[in-house]
């Protein structure tokens, strides 16, 4: 059955066979092909009902007729018939839009059932201020694997190819947008308040959140139990609202801590959804947000570890390898309601510098005679004035990127795609961390993986950067590397000269490390067998999850307590929820060779998954005869500017002056509505 109803496409025939099954009857791998025929069908119906409502947009009156085009009345039609409010029918309309004029090829995609709507939608979403030319090389690109790929990793590949076709239209529309940026305050119904900041370039963005990261975890490593997304709000919080001015990062962390600890305040256990029986759990890291996954993601994204795992300082790190998800046992205490805040690290902003700052301080590890502890919670001394705190960032890029040779665009895990300029930039910033440089076959599989020893020469003495936890990860095809010329690079050539030479002494075909007699009995794989299995997989190998690596675990596909090895032909990364879901959620996982997982659900349906590439083939840029039009997105002015804002900010911008034409209006006639 299930091989008939997946060579059916969707239509009379297809429906047929579906009335006549019911899924009540149905197991295993026929209850998955009914569901995947269900879903083309469904595609094929959702895809006819955009069309009526792209002709009813426009329809006229008692004629065949239509408008050329949609107005303000348009989603007015559709909301009367289905019910609807106007802006959902007109969020409709300017969908069945796309799919009939601007992306032809993906609204056909959806009518024979080869892409969902859902699919069909992020790729109307995530082009819609991208040229029209543009966006269908896009979808040309993009249409013969969308299908296949997770939602939040189909949103990467479209910022990709998007900055790959045309990378100087994509860098004058984020200066553009720059231009735009603003900071918002907005009310909660709860009656707490957002605050935004819109429009910020990527690099401020990322180092924001890395210098938070990075005091949260030196306040969590001194004992507080406020769960880690809530501590990261708090410690935002503390250093814009002016209470923590004039003080190091060391200060910072010893008073959000002394506060937490004040006496006559009990700490409790840390939110569920920080941890669930844990109290560990999930990392709600910046982007990922709770639960796991990229926000963007609307497939399963999974629930990580609450640690950052090993973060390849060997096997005693952070973050479960078992096979075994390891527990801690739950923390008595009654506490506070998940979220109330304790102190300043969890007190609101009442208390300065000096207040309560030294209650508790002789309890603190790492406070009276033991110095130590500090610069490995904040990655480092001091970094300096107007130097911030790298934190535990991560940075993906090709070498030939970073050498200048090409513009294509960097990824940083868990926030997304970023242009070349600024993947420069985090490389910089991250000089001190842990450089990887993944060396690939000529199809971008993995081969080796090899840590820098050097790092690009700076002009200026002294300015080395501070140590940090942060990861450079440079891609580069093995046939590239052994081409280059090192002294041609300039402040490269060290590194490029020391990178020929090892990779000389390795094997022609790559592979992983050479195992040892002591990896077939520990529990814990060596920190070069944990780094090339996490780079190998990328992130979760669970069907249709991307929790990213440094976020998982590394799972025994055959348990370590049943004779499993600590090698990579017995690894792979798993989240927190997809290692519980072997363990205790009825799923089974085999390893038939490395990297390549088949997965058996308690469903009894069957899926596998394959190592995934580290390059893609670049897409050859598409230049337009004359430079592409920005997206229409003017600031939002206030009330508040100045009376001639608009002409000085166009003035300094260089942006030209918009010609406005008065409407003729009778002097008799009465203002709208008459």
């Amino acid at each position: 059955m299930a091989a008939v109803l997946d060579g059916l496409d969707p239509g009379p025939e297809l429906d047929a066979v579906l009335e006549g099954l019911s899924a009540a009857a149905l197991a295993g791998e026929d209850l998955a092909a009914y569901l995947r025929a269900c879903a083309r069908q469904q595609a094929r119906a959702e895809s006819r009902t955009l069309t009526a409502m792209h002709h009813l947009g426009r329809a006229r009156a008692g004629s065949t007729e239509r408008y050329s085009g949609y107005d303000e009345f348009s989603g007015d039609e559709v909301a009367a018939v289905l019910c609807w409010s106007r802006s959902m029918a007109t969020r409709k309309l300017g969908l069945a839009d796309d799919l009939e004029v601007r992306l032809p090829a993906v609204g056909e995609a959806v009518w024979e059932g080869r892409l969902d709507v859902v699919r069909a939608s992020r790729l109307c979403e995530w082009t819609r201020d991208v040229p029209d030319d543009l966006a269908r090389h896009v979808a040309e690109v993009l249409l013969p694997v969308a299908a296949s790929l997770p939602i939040g990793e189909l949103i990467d590949r479209i910022e990709q190819v998007v900055i790959e076709l045309d990378p100087g239209w994509a860098a004058r529309r984020e200066a553009k947008a720059r231009r735009n940026g603003r900071l918002i305050l907005q009310a909660n119904p709860s009656g707490t308040a957002t605050l935004s900041l819109v429009d910020v370039a990527a690099t401020s963005g990322l180092a924001m959140r890395d210098r938070v990261d990075a005091l949260a975890a030196a306040v969590r490593g001194l004992g507080v139990l406020t769960p880690i997304g809530v501590l990261r709000k708090e410690v935002a919080e503390r250093l814009l609202d002016g209470s923590l001015a004039g003080l190091d990062d060391r200060a910072v962390a010893v008073l959000l801590a002394a506060e937490y600890h004040a006496p006559g305040d009990d700490p409790g256990p840390d939110d569920p959804s920080d941890g669930g029986p844990s109290g560990r759990g999930p990392d709600n890291r910046g982007p990922d947000g709770p639960g796991g996954g990229d926000p963007r993601d609307h497939g399963p994204g999974g629930s990580g570890p609450g640690d950052r795992g090993p973060s390849d300082r060997g096997p005693s790190d952070r973050g479960p390898s078992s096979d075994e998800p390891e527990r801690e046992p739950q923390r008595s205490g009654g506490g506070d309601e998940p979220g109330a805040t304790r102190g300043t690290a969890g007190g609101g902003p009442s208390g300065g510098p000096g207040d309560g700052a030294g209650q508790g301080l002789l309890d603190l590890p790492g406070l009276v005679g033991e110095p130590e502890p500090f610069p490995a919670l904040l990655d480092g001394p001091e970094p300096g004035p107007g130097r911030v705190r790298a934190g535990v960032g991560e940075v993906r890029l090709r070498l030939s990127t970073a050498l200048g040779l090409d513009d294509l665009p960097g990824q940083v895990p868990g926030y997304g795609t970023v242009l070349a300029d600024h993947a420069r930039t985090l490389v910089s910033r991250y000089r001190r961390g842990e450089w990887r440089v993944v060396c690939t076959d000529d199809q971008g599989r993995l081969q080796h993986v090899l840590l820098a020893r050097r790092r690009p020469h700076r002009p200026r003495p002294g300015r080395s950067g501070q140590r940090c936890r942060a990861i450079v990860e440079l891609h580069v095809p093995t046939t590239l590397l052994a081409a280059l010329t090192p002294t041609g690079h300039g402040p490269w050539a060290a590194l490029l000269a020391e990178l020929q030479a090892r990779l000389a002494e390795l094997p022609r075909a790559g592979g992983p490390p050479a195992a040892t007699a002591a990896d077939l009995y520990r529990r814990r794989p060596r920190v070069e067998i944990d780094r090339w299995t996490r780079v190998r997989d990328r992130c979760c190998v669970a069907p249709a999850c991307r929790r990213r690596a440094q976020h998982s675990d590394l799972d025994h596909t055959l348990d370590h307590a049943w004779g499993g090895p600590s090698l990579d032909w017995n690894l792979g990364v798993l989240d927190r929820h997809h290692h519980r879901a072997k363990h205790h959620g009825g799923w089974t996982v085999h390893q038939p060779a490395p990297g390549h997982f088949r997965w058996r659900t308690r469903a009894g349906i069957h899926h596998t998954t394959r190592p995934r590439k580290i390059l893609h083939e670049p897409v050859a840029p598409r230049p337009a005869a004359t430079p592409r039009p920005l997206p229409d997105d003017e600031p939002a002015w206030t009330d508040d500017d100045h009376p001639d804002w608009r002409t000085r900010y166009r003035r300094a911008t260089g942006l030209a002056e918009p010609e406005v034409t008065a409407p003729a209006v009778h002097p008799d006639d009465d203002p709208p509505p008459f």
